[in-house]
């Protein structure tokens, strides 16, 4: 697998997604705001059952789940990388000096299409715990 970090064109992609996001909260009120904080997840699971989320729309899916690894990354000292493997490129988090990866974009996606019910709060907390277990298991920093 190859990882690289984002390039300037996916950087301002990212950036224009979280300002559609910011946007797109604002109409709630001044107090909905994304802080790539755990206390966003009781907010990103709201946004499940809005409009174009609650649908299925397979890009606002993806809009969401990149909110979700933003809070991740955050959490976790994580960035965000594209990973190209026999299948394509991806977006995913990263370790900053160890190859454990989450995809949390496809990871919303995933579930939505598989007609599962999903709460922000649980994956949250499975997600951060099933990275901390790999940190802790890859014991010898490499490049990745």
């Amino acid at each position: 697998m190859d990882i690289r970090p984002l390039d300037e064109t996916e950087v301002e992609g990212f950036d224009s997604e979280r300002e559609w996001l910011d946007a797109y909260l604002r109409r709630f009120g001044p107090e909905h705001v994304l802080k790539k904080a755990p206390n966003d997840i009781p907010t990103l699971q709201s946004l499940l059952d809005a409009e174009p989320f609650a649908s299925g729309d397979e890009a606002a899916l993806e809009l969401l789940g990149g909110a979700f690894g933003d809070v991740v990354a955050e959490t976790l000292g994580f960035e965000w990388v594209v990973a190209t493997d026999e299948h394509g490129s991806d977006f995913a988090i990263k370790h900053p000096s160890r190859m454990v990866l989450a995809f949390p974009r496809d990871m919303i996606v995933k579930r939505v299409e598989a007609g599962d019910v999903i709460n922000m709060t649980e994956l949250y907390q499975g997600v951060v715990s099933a990275l901390e277990e790999q940190i802790a298991a890859d014991g010898v920093a490499r490049d990745g």
